[in-house]
């Protein structure tokens, strides 16, 4: 199922998916009904590259600004909120969802903030939320990590991990075709495309784990969940 982060997220929490690779902040909110599928998930260290908060003005100038966020995120969205009001200690005038003409600054994830980034003309500064996190927290910042319900039965979870492991070989094995797919998609040359794709993360190891802990503990502390 080909979906955007928020929407993947509502459709876990109707009942609608039984595995799938769920935003970080919505597996937080979805613990008592799915659990992890092994150690699997998109993290950065350092820049994610597609995670881009677009401004008109430096992100310390941002106070009583009006932020305009995609309507694609969850965990990127609430990222957000702590660099801005945890580390940069700023008070926004208000974040609304999807795109707004006024807005002092845009965020966008994925394939839109990387088109949108090639005809830009509107905001002269454009701020990596995963650097952001990783100069702060000195720590890889996990976007998503693969999930499956708790009451999908054992073996299937099985066989649902062994299908994701394959599948992420089978990729990782073939960056170069993939590359060159994903370019023509989005009008890049492939090159710039490769590089951007190899910079994630794909299998979590303990300097993962400890990003997302610690993204949690912040969640917690200031009351953003």
């Amino acid at each position: 199922m080909d979906c955007v982060p928020k929407v993947l997220s509502d459709k876990a929490a109707s009942g609608e998916i039984a595995a799938g690779l769920l935003p970080t902040v919505d597996t937080f909110r979805l613990a008592s009904s799915f659990e992890r599928l092994g150690h699997v998930g998109i993290a950065v260290r350092g820049r994610a590259r597609s995670v881009l908060l677009f401004s008109r003005k430096p992100i310390r100038q941002l106070d009583g600004a009006i932020i305009a966020v995609t309507e694609q995120s969850s965990t990127s969205a609430v990222l957000l909120r702590l660099l801005l009001e945890v580390r940069y200690r700023l008070a926004p005038q208000a974040y609304q969802r999807g795109r707004h003409p006024e807005a002092d600054a845009l965020l966008l994830i994925g394939d839109e903030a990387l088109r949108f980034r090639q005809t830009n003309m509107q905001y002269p500064f454009e701020i990596d939320l995963g650097f952001e996190w990783w100069l702060w927290q000195h720590a890889p910042f996990v976007f998503a990590i693969w999930m499956v319900r708790k009451d999908v039965d054992a073996q299937e979870k099985r066989q649902i991990e062994i299908a994701l492991m394959k599948a992420l070989a089978m990729n990782t094995a073939q960056l170069d075709a993939v590359a060159q797919e994903y370019a023509s998609t989005l009008g890049l040359p492939v090159q710039e495309v490769r590089s951007y794709l190899s910079g994630f993360v794909y299998r979590l190891s303990q300097a993962e784990e400890e990003g997302i802990a610690r993204f949690k503990e912040l969640l917690d502390e200031h009351h953003l969940l």
